[in-house]
């Protein structure tokens, strides 16, 4: 496969037209034309913009060379300490869960989501800290979106209670109204997360 050809491939696996990949290179529709009839060569940085673009390497470009994608080489040169980090935050949102549902059956006390909240919150801040470290991405999605549902839980809660005009000191713990509520807003909290994390960027890619 040439390079014109290797050019015209990766613009069609993103549905694009000349045109559209011309618009977003920032060249003519011409130019594009001429590279994948092999009239001409892109430019240096244009090659660069593809690159990271696409998702390959400028090598597989020119040589068709099979390396490892940029995303994959993020995730290989990732510290293991940002491994490590984002394992702590997942357990200190749990643990801040498990502390405030811990007794159930007494209703749960205001004092212990606020409590759950201050622990989750630092499990938030370590997040975080692990996408610092892993150069600013996510590692591992999957485990980035689960960290995020978890810690709207309680949030979801104590804006349920006060939606409902219940007592600051306890919440009935199994109240069917503060349950509906509850699952409403969870489930509004879920809805946001995976549109933003998932849907919106896969409408981004067909976009491209």
């Amino acid at each position: 496969m040439t390079i014109e050809e290797r050019i015209q491939e990766l613009r069609k696996s993103k549905g694009l037209s000349q045109e559209q990949l011309a618009e977003m290179l920032g060249v003519s529709r011409q130019a594009v034309s001429k590279w994948e009839s092999g009239q001409s060569l892109p430019e240096v940085e244009k090659l660069i913009a593809m690159g990271e673009f696409f998702g390959v390497t400028i090598d597989y470009i020119l040589k068709g060379d099979v390396l490892p994608t940029q995303d994959d080489s993020k995730q290989r040169t990732a510290p293991l300490g940002s491994q490590i980090v984002s394992a702590v935050a997942t357990m200190l949102i749990l643990i801040g869960i498990v502390a405030t549902f811990g007794q159930l059956s007494d209703g749960i006390y205001t004092i212990n989501i606020y409590g759950g909240l201050i622990i989750v919150s630092m499990g938030i801040m370590l997040v975080m800290i692990s996408w610092f470290l892993a150069g600013g991405h996510v590692l591992s999605k999957p485990m980035f979106i689960v960290n995020v549902l978890l810690a709207g839980i309680l949030p979801s809660l104590l804006f349920s209670q006060w939606l409902l005009g219940l007592k600051p000191n306890a919440i009935p713990a199994f109240s069917p109204m503060l349950i509906l509520v509850f699952a409403c807003l969870y489930l509004a909290v879920c809805g946001i997360v995976l549109y933003f994390t998932v849907i919106r960027k896969k409408k981004r890619k067909n976009i491209f």
